[in-house]
Protein backbone atom coordinates (compact mmCIF):
# COMPACT_ATOMS: atom_id res chain seq x y z
CA UNK A 1 0.00 0.00 0.00
CA UNK A 2 2.92 2.26 1.04
CA UNK A 3 4.43 1.38 -2.81
CA UNK A 4 1.33 2.24 -4.43
CA UNK A 5 0.85 5.74 -2.29
CA UNK A 6 5.08 6.75 -3.43
CA UNK A 7 4.20 6.08 -7.04
CA UNK A 8 0.90 8.23 -6.63
CA UNK A 9 3.18 11.04 -5.53
CA UNK A 10 5.82 10.46 -7.68
CA UNK A 11 3.20 10.48 -10.84
CA UNK A 12 1.73 14.19 -9.15
CA UNK A 13 5.04 15.57 -8.77
CA UNK A 14 5.66 14.98 -12.57
CA UNK A 15 2.47 16.40 -13.60
CA UNK A 16 2.91 19.89 -12.00
CA UNK A 17 6.58 19.95 -12.93
CA UNK A 18 5.17 19.99 -16.00
CA UNK A 19 2.41 22.14 -15.47
CA UNK A 20 4.66 24.46 -14.46
CA UNK A 21 7.29 23.69 -17.24
CA UNK A 22 4.87 24.10 -19.92
CA UNK A 23 3.29 27.63 -18.39
CA UNK A 24 6.52 29.06 -18.62
CA UNK A 25 7.01 28.03 -21.93
CA UNK A 26 3.97 29.06 -23.28
CA UNK A 27 4.89 32.82 -21.47
CA UNK A 28 7.67 33.02 -23.55
CA UNK A 29 6.60 31.07 -27.02
CA UNK A 30 2.99 32.86 -27.59
CA UNK A 31 3.20 36.86 -28.89
CA UNK A 32 0.09 38.56 -28.03
CA UNK A 33 -1.54 40.74 -30.72
CA UNK A 34 -3.37 43.08 -28.12
CA UNK A 35 -0.41 43.27 -24.89
CA UNK A 36 2.74 43.71 -27.16
CA UNK A 37 1.82 46.44 -29.16
CA UNK A 38 -0.06 48.36 -26.09
CA UNK A 39 3.65 47.74 -24.07
CA UNK A 40 5.69 49.34 -27.45
CA UNK A 41 3.44 52.26 -27.26
CA UNK A 42 3.69 53.15 -23.54
CA UNK A 43 7.52 52.71 -24.10
CA UNK A 44 7.86 54.69 -27.11
CA UNK A 45 5.97 57.40 -25.46
CA UNK A 46 7.87 57.02 -21.98
CA UNK A 47 11.25 56.40 -23.25
CA UNK A 48 13.66 58.98 -23.53
CA UNK A 49 13.78 60.53 -26.65
CA UNK A 50 16.44 58.54 -28.61
CA UNK A 51 17.03 60.82 -31.88
CA UNK A 52 17.77 57.44 -33.75
CA UNK A 53 19.23 57.22 -37.52
CA UNK A 54 16.87 58.70 -40.56
CA UNK A 55 18.73 57.38 -43.71
CA UNK A 56 16.33 54.20 -43.50
CA UNK A 57 14.48 54.58 -46.64
CA UNK A 58 13.11 57.84 -47.39
CA UNK A 59 16.13 60.11 -46.72
CA UNK A 60 18.35 60.72 -50.11
CA UNK A 61 21.93 61.51 -50.02
CA UNK A 62 23.37 64.64 -50.91
CA UNK A 63 20.08 67.67 -49.53
CA UNK A 64 21.73 69.14 -46.34
CA UNK A 65 19.24 72.11 -46.10
CA UNK A 66 19.55 74.27 -43.34
CA UNK A 67 18.42 73.86 -39.76
CA UNK A 68 16.35 76.12 -38.50
CA UNK A 69 13.17 76.13 -35.90
CA UNK A 70 10.21 78.08 -36.72
CA UNK A 71 7.29 78.98 -33.95
CA UNK A 72 3.97 79.72 -35.13
CA UNK A 73 1.07 81.87 -33.53
CA UNK A 74 1.68 82.52 -30.19
CA UNK A 75 -1.75 83.34 -28.97
CA UNK A 76 -3.66 81.38 -27.42
CA UNK A 77 -6.42 79.15 -29.53
CA UNK A 78 -8.95 81.41 -30.00
CA UNK A 79 -11.49 81.48 -33.19
CA UNK A 80 -14.88 83.28 -34.09
CA UNK A 81 -15.91 79.47 -33.89
CA UNK A 82 -16.94 79.76 -30.20
CA UNK A 83 -17.77 77.16 -27.98
CA UNK A 84 -21.05 76.60 -26.96
CA UNK A 85 -23.32 74.45 -24.33
CA UNK A 86 -24.25 71.81 -26.75
CA UNK A 87 -20.31 71.00 -27.63
CA UNK A 88 -19.33 67.69 -27.05
CA UNK A 89 -16.20 66.73 -25.29
CA UNK A 90 -13.72 65.34 -27.68
CA UNK A 91 -10.27 63.51 -26.03
CA UNK A 92 -7.51 62.97 -27.97
CA UNK A 93 -7.44 59.17 -27.95
CA UNK A 94 -6.85 57.76 -31.78
CA UNK A 95 -9.99 55.42 -31.14
CA UNK A 96 -12.07 58.65 -30.16
CA UNK A 97 -13.89 59.72 -33.22
CA UNK A 98 -16.12 63.10 -34.32
CA UNK A 99 -19.48 63.74 -33.56
CA UNK A 100 -21.93 62.46 -36.48
CA UNK A 101 -22.37 65.61 -38.51
CA UNK A 102 -25.87 67.16 -39.27
CA UNK A 103 -26.96 66.11 -42.55
CA UNK A 104 -29.40 68.87 -43.12
CA UNK A 105 -26.57 71.30 -42.80
CA UNK A 106 -24.40 70.00 -46.00
CA UNK A 107 -24.82 72.22 -48.54
CA UNK A 108 -22.90 71.61 -52.52
CA UNK A 109 -19.85 74.30 -51.01
CA UNK A 110 -19.68 73.35 -47.41
CA UNK A 111 -21.02 72.74 -43.84
CA UNK A 112 -21.61 74.51 -40.78
CA UNK A 113 -22.62 74.05 -37.30
CA UNK A 114 -22.14 75.55 -33.60
CA UNK A 115 -18.57 74.10 -33.40
CA UNK A 116 -17.26 74.15 -37.24
CA UNK A 117 -17.49 75.90 -40.68
CA UNK A 118 -16.45 74.72 -43.64
CA UNK A 119 -16.32 76.23 -46.73
CA UNK A 120 -15.46 74.35 -49.81
CA UNK A 121 -14.27 75.71 -52.84
CA UNK A 122 -12.70 75.12 -56.62
CA UNK A 123 -10.36 77.08 -58.58
CA UNK A 124 -8.22 76.73 -62.21
CA UNK A 125 -4.96 78.13 -61.54
CA UNK A 126 -1.11 77.27 -63.28
CA UNK A 127 -3.34 75.53 -65.94
CA UNK A 128 -4.02 72.96 -62.97
CA UNK A 129 -7.62 72.20 -60.62
CA UNK A 130 -7.23 73.74 -57.23
CA UNK A 131 -10.24 72.16 -54.33
CA UNK A 132 -9.87 73.72 -51.33
CA UNK A 133 -11.27 73.41 -48.32
CA UNK A 134 -11.51 76.15 -45.59
CA UNK A 135 -11.89 75.00 -42.11
CA UNK A 136 -13.04 77.01 -39.07
CA UNK A 137 -13.19 74.74 -35.59
CA UNK A 138 -14.26 75.87 -31.74
CA UNK A 139 -11.77 73.05 -30.08
CA UNK A 140 -8.30 72.30 -30.93
CA UNK A 141 -9.36 68.66 -30.22
CA UNK A 142 -11.32 68.56 -33.65
CA UNK A 143 -8.34 68.39 -35.45
CA UNK A 144 -7.50 64.80 -35.54
CA UNK A 145 -5.83 61.99 -37.54
CA UNK A 146 -6.64 58.53 -37.94
CA UNK A 147 -5.12 55.32 -39.37
CA UNK A 148 -6.72 52.57 -41.36
CA UNK A 149 -6.38 49.22 -38.94
CA UNK A 150 -5.40 51.03 -35.81
CA UNK A 151 -2.19 52.69 -33.80
CA UNK A 152 0.35 50.40 -35.10
CA UNK A 153 -1.65 49.15 -38.19
CA UNK A 154 0.18 48.81 -41.55
CA UNK A 155 -3.23 48.55 -43.25
CA UNK A 156 -4.65 50.71 -45.81
CA UNK A 157 -7.86 51.96 -46.84
CA UNK A 158 -9.30 54.57 -49.31
CA UNK A 159 -9.56 58.17 -48.02
CA UNK A 160 -12.97 58.25 -48.15
CA UNK A 161 -13.90 55.02 -46.18
CA UNK A 162 -11.65 56.19 -43.48
CA UNK A 163 -13.45 59.71 -43.22
CA UNK A 164 -16.27 58.22 -43.53
CA UNK A 165 -15.64 55.75 -40.24
CA UNK A 166 -14.55 58.59 -38.03
CA UNK A 167 -17.47 61.22 -39.50
CA UNK A 168 -15.13 63.62 -40.72
CA UNK A 169 -16.90 66.05 -42.31
CA UNK A 170 -13.88 66.93 -44.04
CA UNK A 171 -10.58 65.28 -44.74
CA UNK A 172 -7.34 64.93 -46.72
CA UNK A 173 -4.57 62.04 -46.86
CA UNK A 174 -1.37 62.39 -44.33
CA UNK A 175 1.69 61.42 -44.67
CA UNK A 176 1.79 57.30 -45.12
CA UNK A 177 4.01 56.87 -42.30
CA UNK A 178 4.00 53.34 -42.04
CA UNK A 179 5.71 52.87 -45.40
CA UNK A 180 8.99 54.50 -44.30
CA UNK A 181 11.04 54.06 -40.99
CA UNK A 182 12.13 57.55 -40.23
CA UNK A 183 11.06 60.58 -38.65
CA UNK A 184 9.09 62.28 -35.65
CA UNK A 185 5.47 60.35 -35.35
CA UNK A 186 2.95 61.46 -32.95
CA UNK A 187 -0.63 60.13 -33.76
CA UNK A 188 -3.35 61.83 -31.36
CA UNK A 189 -0.60 62.43 -28.50
CA UNK A 190 0.84 58.44 -29.09
CA UNK A 191 4.11 58.90 -30.07
CA UNK A 192 5.18 56.15 -32.51
CA UNK A 193 8.67 57.11 -34.07
CA UNK A 194 11.55 59.44 -32.23
CA UNK A 195 13.85 60.46 -35.13
CA UNK A 196 14.98 63.58 -36.83
CA UNK A 197 15.78 63.94 -39.95
CA UNK A 198 19.16 65.43 -42.32
CA UNK A 199 16.74 65.55 -45.27
CA UNK A 200 13.25 66.14 -44.61
CA UNK A 201 11.00 69.27 -43.39
CA UNK A 202 8.73 67.94 -39.85
CA UNK A 203 5.37 69.29 -39.00
CA UNK A 204 4.60 69.56 -35.24
CA UNK A 205 0.55 70.17 -33.94
CA UNK A 206 0.68 70.95 -30.17
CA UNK A 207 -2.30 70.92 -28.07
CA UNK A 208 -3.44 73.98 -29.51
CA UNK A 209 -3.80 72.56 -32.57
CA UNK A 210 -0.83 75.36 -33.63
CA UNK A 211 1.26 74.07 -36.04
CA UNK A 212 5.38 74.21 -35.63
CA UNK A 213 7.85 73.18 -38.76
CA UNK A 214 11.25 72.44 -38.06
CA UNK A 215 13.40 72.41 -41.31
CA UNK A 216 15.72 69.19 -42.45
CA UNK A 217 18.68 69.22 -39.94
CA UNK A 218 19.18 67.01 -37.18
CA UNK A 219 20.57 69.08 -34.53
CA UNK A 220 17.96 71.84 -35.32
CA UNK A 221 14.77 69.58 -35.16
CA UNK A 222 16.17 68.16 -32.09
CA UNK A 223 16.55 71.61 -30.07
CA UNK A 224 13.35 72.31 -32.11
CA UNK A 225 11.62 69.21 -30.37
CA UNK A 226 13.58 69.60 -26.86
CA UNK A 227 12.30 72.93 -26.73
CA UNK A 228 8.62 72.27 -27.86
CA UNK A 229 7.99 69.82 -25.48
CA UNK A 230 9.41 72.52 -22.67
CA UNK A 231 5.97 74.35 -23.13
CA UNK A 232 3.90 72.21 -24.93
CA UNK A 233 2.49 68.75 -26.20
CA UNK A 234 3.17 67.61 -28.86
CA UNK A 235 -0.35 66.32 -30.53
CA UNK A 236 0.53 65.16 -33.95
CA UNK A 237 3.56 64.72 -36.08
CA UNK A 238 4.47 64.42 -39.65
CA UNK A 239 7.26 63.27 -41.83
CA UNK A 240 6.91 64.34 -45.01
CA UNK A 241 7.05 67.77 -45.80
CA UNK A 242 8.26 70.14 -47.66
CA UNK A 243 7.57 73.05 -45.33
CA UNK A 244 5.82 75.53 -48.05
CA UNK A 245 4.72 78.76 -46.10
CA UNK A 246 6.56 79.72 -42.91
CA UNK A 247 5.50 82.69 -40.54
CA UNK A 248 4.15 83.98 -43.30
CA UNK A 249 7.05 83.86 -46.07
CA UNK A 250 7.35 81.52 -48.97
CA UNK A 251 9.92 78.52 -48.84
CA UNK A 252 12.73 78.41 -50.53
CA UNK A 253 12.26 74.27 -51.67
CA UNK A 254 16.09 72.37 -52.81
CA UNK A 255 15.69 71.42 -56.52
CA UNK A 256 17.03 68.12 -54.45
CA UNK A 257 14.09 67.63 -51.89
CA UNK A 258 11.85 64.62 -52.54
CA UNK A 259 8.85 64.15 -53.99
CA UNK A 260 9.82 65.67 -57.59
CA UNK A 261 9.99 69.08 -56.80
CA UNK A 262 9.89 70.60 -59.67
CA UNK A 263 7.51 67.93 -61.97
CA UNK A 264 3.99 69.23 -62.06
CA UNK A 265 2.47 66.58 -59.97
CA UNK A 266 -1.28 65.99 -58.19
CA UNK A 267 -0.27 67.68 -54.60
CA UNK A 268 -1.81 67.66 -51.33
CA UNK A 269 -1.07 70.41 -48.71
CA UNK A 270 -2.60 71.66 -44.90
CA UNK A 271 -1.84 75.08 -43.99
CA UNK A 272 -2.77 77.47 -40.69
CA UNK A 273 -4.03 80.70 -41.23
CA UNK A 274 -4.63 81.73 -38.18
CA UNK A 275 -5.52 79.99 -34.42
CA UNK A 276 -8.09 77.50 -35.51
CA UNK A 277 -8.31 78.37 -38.34
CA UNK A 278 -6.98 76.12 -41.31
CA UNK A 279 -7.12 75.09 -45.18
CA UNK A 280 -6.59 72.01 -47.14
CA UNK A 281 -5.64 72.15 -50.87
CA UNK A 282 -4.98 69.22 -53.20
CA UNK A 283 -3.91 69.77 -56.86
CA UNK A 284 -5.22 67.31 -59.52
CA UNK A 285 -2.42 66.35 -61.67
CA UNK A 286 -2.02 63.52 -64.50
CA UNK A 287 -5.19 64.73 -66.35
CA UNK A 288 -5.71 66.40 -69.31
CA UNK A 289 -8.26 69.17 -67.48
CA UNK A 290 -5.12 69.33 -65.07
CA UNK A 291 -1.48 69.34 -65.46
CA UNK A 292 -0.31 69.36 -61.65
CA UNK A 293 1.79 71.54 -60.43
CA UNK A 294 5.33 72.20 -58.90
CA UNK A 295 6.09 71.68 -55.10
CA UNK A 296 7.62 75.79 -55.73
CA UNK A 297 3.84 76.42 -57.63
CA UNK A 298 2.04 74.93 -54.10
CA UNK A 299 4.35 77.38 -51.60
CA UNK A 300 3.23 80.46 -53.29
CA UNK A 301 -0.57 79.35 -54.07
CA UNK A 302 -0.54 78.80 -50.34
CA UNK A 303 0.76 82.17 -49.35
CA UNK A 304 -1.83 83.45 -51.86
CA UNK A 305 -4.85 82.09 -49.95
CA UNK A 306 -3.45 83.58 -46.66
CA UNK A 307 -1.22 80.68 -45.11
CA UNK A 308 0.80 81.48 -42.16
CA UNK A 309 2.26 78.21 -42.30
CA UNK A 310 2.22 75.68 -44.78
CA UNK A 311 3.38 72.09 -45.40
CA UNK A 312 3.16 69.34 -48.45
CA UNK A 313 1.38 66.05 -47.23
CA UNK A 314 1.63 63.01 -49.71
CA UNK A 315 0.89 63.63 -53.01
CA UNK A 316 0.53 61.70 -56.69
CA UNK A 317 -2.22 59.23 -56.59
CA UNK A 318 -2.08 59.07 -52.53
CA UNK A 319 -3.49 62.86 -53.01
CA UNK A 320 -7.38 63.28 -51.79
CA UNK A 321 -9.61 65.55 -50.38
CA UNK A 322 -12.66 64.34 -48.94
CA UNK A 323 -15.95 66.23 -48.14
CA UNK A 324 -18.91 64.71 -46.97
CA UNK A 325 -17.65 61.47 -47.53
CA UNK A 326 -16.55 62.11 -51.18
CA UNK A 327 -13.72 62.11 -53.13
CA UNK A 328 -13.06 65.62 -54.59
CA UNK A 329 -10.05 65.00 -55.98
CA UNK A 330 -10.15 64.12 -59.41
CA UNK A 331 -8.64 61.00 -60.37
CA UNK A 332 -7.07 59.15 -63.74
CA UNK A 333 -6.75 56.00 -61.94
CA UNK A 334 -8.55 54.74 -59.14
CA UNK A 335 -8.99 56.10 -55.46
CA UNK A 336 -5.53 54.68 -54.08
CA UNK A 337 -5.33 53.42 -50.34
CA UNK A 338 -3.79 55.27 -48.01
CA UNK A 339 -2.60 54.42 -44.33
CA UNK A 340 -3.35 57.73 -42.92
CA UNK A 341 -5.99 60.32 -43.24
CA UNK A 342 -5.65 64.58 -41.38
CA UNK A 343 -9.90 65.49 -40.44
CA UNK A 344 -11.56 67.72 -38.94
CA UNK A 345 -14.76 66.94 -36.72
CA UNK A 346 -17.80 68.06 -35.57
CA UNK A 347 -18.31 68.83 -31.73
CA UNK A 348 -22.12 69.39 -31.63
CA UNK A 349 -24.58 67.62 -29.49
CA UNK A 350 -23.76 64.55 -27.60
CA UNK A 351 -21.83 61.31 -28.48
CA UNK A 352 -23.58 58.97 -31.13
Amino acid sequence: MRGNRNGYRWRITLLTLLVIVMALSLAFATPSGEILPDAKLRYQNDAPIDWGNDDTGTDEAGLGANAARYRVLASAAVSDVLPTSNMASLDEDINTVGRMPIEANYTDTGYSDDTIHVDIQQTQQDNSIYHIAYVKIASPSQLRTAIAGGINSTRTAPATTLAQSVNAVVAVNGDFFSKYTGGYIVRQGQTLRKKVSDHYDLLLIDENADFHMLLAGKKGQEDGIVSLLKEHRIVNAFFFGPALVMDGNVCEISAEYGWNPNGQEPRAAIGQLAPLSYVVVTVDGRIDASQGVTLPTLAAFMKQIGCQQAYNLDGGNSSALVFHNQLLSIKDVDERSVNDIVYFASAAGQAQ
